[in-house]
């Protein structure tokens, strides 16, 4: 009688599922990246496939190179307490 109770509540579980698996792959994509459609939104960072797009390491490092010498790179620790 027991394993009649658990293969009617497991039978009902997968068919609940399927049904929810079913309506989840029936929504409407949207035809444009939000962020290009939206007022004042900005281009995503990463791609799809979740690789960043944004500065490649030359660029960061370059950057790092120049605020080091123009001073920048000091006024960041004082600002905020890590040239102590």
């Amino acid at each position: 009688m027991k394993a009649l109770q658990i293969m009617v509540a497991g039978a009902i579980a997968f068919a609940v599922g399927s049904a929810y698996a079913q309506d989840a792959s029936t929504q409407a994509q949207p035809s444009q990246d939000l962020a290009t459609t939206a007022v004042g939104g900005t281009p995503s960072t990463s791609s799809e496939m979740g690789s960043p797009t944004g500065k490649s390491r030359q660029q960061v490092y370059n950057e790092l190179i120049q605020s080091q010498h123009n001073g920048e790179a000091d006024r960041m620790k004082d600002l905020f307490k890590g040239g102590q």
